[in-house]
Order: structure tokens, then sequence, then C-alpha cells
């Protein structure tokens, strides 16, 4: 084996490590697992907090995440056309649940913090089709998914979810390991979730630093 051979072979397993990590790390998944940690931290007492739980899991995570199945080849045999497929299918599922789960979460009188990650969702999905559709920039989906819940742990909890920034760079390699985008598409996904992120939890009366039972 020359050093040819061994190079296309590290950067096949790169780029294998890549796309298993931007699975693992994908919106739909991360946003579970946020609207989970939420629920557990609410009081027990908590008007609506279990089917506020259940209509945020529902419109966040579970509904978006079946835009995974948009991944099936079916008759497609061009792995970059599925590719495309799925990712305009999460766009629409996002576009879609997002907003009618805010709505009905607000309906419901749900914890306000499960009605200001709706809308958080829902205001970055719009940021992202605007920059990759109608700009045709390309911002990484991915990297939004993973600041955000990042910027809400931050903003809320402070130092002690410093940790969880380490998820933003992993997921930039995972990304540009995995061809799906470059380094500065990753970061303006980033800095467009972060910002909406913090925006809105301040505009919804959420302090920073002081968890979400104020």
């Amino acid at each position: 084996m020359n050093g040819q051979d061994i190079r296309n072979g590290a950067s096949r397993v790169r780029r294998i490590v890549g796309e298993v990590l931007s699975q693992l790390l994908n919106v739909p998944v991360l946003s579970g697992a946020l609207i989970t940690f939420f629920f557990f931290r609410l009081p027990n007492d908590l008007p609506n907090r279990l089917p506020g739980y259940g209509w945020a899991l529902l419109f966040l995570s579970i509904i978006p995440l079946c835009s995974l199945f948009f991944y099936i080849p079916g008759k497609l045999k061009d792995k970059a056309r599925v590719i495309r497929r799925q990712r305009i299918a999460s766009f629409v599922f996002m576009i879609v649940s997002y907003p009618i789960g805010f709505l009905i979460l607000r309906l419901t009188h749900a914890p306000r913090i499960f009605e200001a990650m709706a809308i958080t969702y829902t205001l970055v999905t719009l940021g992202l089709i605007l920059l990759n559709f109608l700009l045709h920039y390309k911002a990484s989906g991915h990297a939004a998914g993973v600041a955000g819940p990042v910027a809400a742990l931050l903003f809320l909890f402070g130092l002690i979810a410093t940790p969880f920034i380490a998820l933003i760079p992993l997921t930039t390699w995972a990304r540009v390991n995995a061809k799906g985008h470059n380094i500065w598409q990753t970061v303006v996904g980033a800095l467009l979730s972060f910002g909406i992120t913090a925006l809105v939890l301040w505009l919804y009366g959420f302090l920073p630093f002081q968890g979400i039972l104020h």
C-alpha cells in the first residue's frame, strides 16, 4: 500500500466518522434531548408540565425526525440526489411542524420554556431557508441545531454549561469531513442560531444564568 492509498483510506474513514457524528448531532435528536432536560428541571406541580412536554417533543423532535426516512434511496441511485432530497424534506418538516407546535403550546398554556424553544426553532429555520434557498449560501443546519441548545444552556445556566461548547467545533469537524459544508458555513449557521436563541430567551423574560425556574 503506497502513501496515496493510505491518505485515501484515512480520508474515507474521516468521512464515515463525520457522517455518523452528523446523524448523532441531528437537529431533532438534540432538540428532543434539550426539551427532555428542561422537563426534568421544571417543578412537578407546574401547570401543564407533562402535556407541554409531550406537545413540544412531538412537534420539535419526533415529527422533524421523520425526514430521515427520505434517506431511503428507493428508485434514486444517486447519493447526492438522495441527500439533497432529505435536506429539502427536513426543512419542509421543520418549517411546518415548528410553527404548529408553537401555536399548540401557546394555546394550551404550556410552560414558557417550551414555547420559547418552539419560536426559536421556527425563527432559526426561517433564517436558514433565507440563507440557503434564497441567497444560496448553504449555511449549516447541523451547526445551527447544535449551537441553539448550547446557547440556551449557556444563557440559562452559565459556566456549568460551558463543556457543551465543545459540541460546536466537533460539529464543524464532522460536517467538513462528511463533505457537507466548509468551516465558514458551519460558523454562519452556529452564529445565526446562537444569536436567535439568546434573543428569544431574553424577550421571553428569562434572565442570564438564572435557570428556568425564576
